[in-house]
Formats: C-alpha cells, structure tokens, sequence
C-alpha cells in the first residue's frame, strides 16, 4: 500500500494533505458502522463486510500508524452457559448491546475487525441456543422467513416471564426456527 493507492481509495485528489485523508478515513470508519449494525441478524453478511475491512486497515496502518485493536470482546461463551430460554434470551440481549456499543465505539478498523468476530461468534451460538430451546416449535416453511427478519427477542423474553405465548408469539418463533434454518445452510 501507498500513499496514492489509499488517497484513489478514499477517492480523494491527489495532493490531499494528511489531516484531510485522516478526516475521509474517519467518515469511512463511520459509514462502515452505520451500514454493519443494519446487518447484524445474518452472520454471513456480516462475514463477507469483515472480510472487506483489510484494505481499511491497511490504510489506517499506512495514514495514522494507528494500529490499536480493542482487547477482551472476542469470543464471550456466556450465552453458552444458559440453562433455559429465559436466561438464554437475557444473555443474548446484554451481550448484543454491548457488542452494538462496541460496534459504534470502534475508533479505527482494525477494532471494528474485532467486534464484528465477535458478533458473527455470538450470533452463530445464539442460532444453535435458539434452535435448541425452542426444538419444541414447528418450523415456518422457509419461504415464510426473511433472513434479515430477526424476531423480537425482548419481545420474546417478556412474554415468556409472563407465561403470555401467543399465536403471534408462536408464530415468529417458527419464522425464527426457518430464518435460522435458512442461514445455516448458508454456512
């Protein structure tokens, strides 16, 4: 990487100084996040803009020198350690919003690069931990279920503790069963 490949990359001109590169890199960083956390629900999608962020943090290295990476979201198990749905679906909630925090928090690609593993790792449990406390459930027909139509999970939560499944309930829980059908046969 050089100079001229990053500025062409930022689709700047050519006699851009640093801090105007620096500035470009930063809205990249912040579209890039905006875009990520509209796609979380699919970690194939996810995946494929993870793999895209090497030429970002080429760049980054070679403009700022910044190569800091956040340390300690990677690979969290917790949801794993869940005994029933109830607890399942809380786990999943803190550890989502914390991994969205860190998401939007992301000051340079290459943490980015690490939250988003970390993302995709705790989807891919949720999908085998939903699959697993709600076997019980019949599937929606695949056709029925959108792979970016994630069902409700706080809506689900409450009305578990409040022992209130309703038709509706049920049946985003079987759209949810098919969605996550669907994308594991993605994998």
């Amino acid at each position: 990487m050089n100079l001229d490949e990053a500025i062409k990359l930022l689709s700047l001109e050519a006699d851009t100084d640093n801090d105007t590169i620096a500035n470009a890199l930063e809205e990249k960083l912040f579209a890039v996040k905006k875009e990520i956390l509209t796609l979380i629900p699919v970690p194939s999608l996810v995946q494929k803009r993870l793999d895209q962020l090497e030429k970002w943090i080429e760049i980054e290295a070679f403009i700022a020198s910044s190569t800091s990476r956040a340390e300690g979201i990677l690979q969290r198990t917790e949801l794993k350690e869940a005994t029933d749905a109830i607890s399942f679906l809380e786990t999943y909630e803190k550890e989502m919003s914390r991994n969205k925090l860190e998401i939007a928090n992301a000051k340079t690609f290459g943490h980015l690069k690490d939250c988003l593993a970390a993302t995709i790792h705790l989807q891919e449990v949720y999908m085998d931990g939903f699959s697993e406390f709600f076997s019980t459930y019949n599937k929606a027909l695949p056709e029925e279920a959108k792979s970016r139509d994630m069902i409700d999970t706080g809506k689900l939560l409450t009305a578990l503790k409040s022992n209130t499944i309703t038709s509706e309930i049920t049946w985003e829980i079987e759209k949810e069963l098919a969605r996550i059908g669907k994308l594991s046969k993605v994998h």
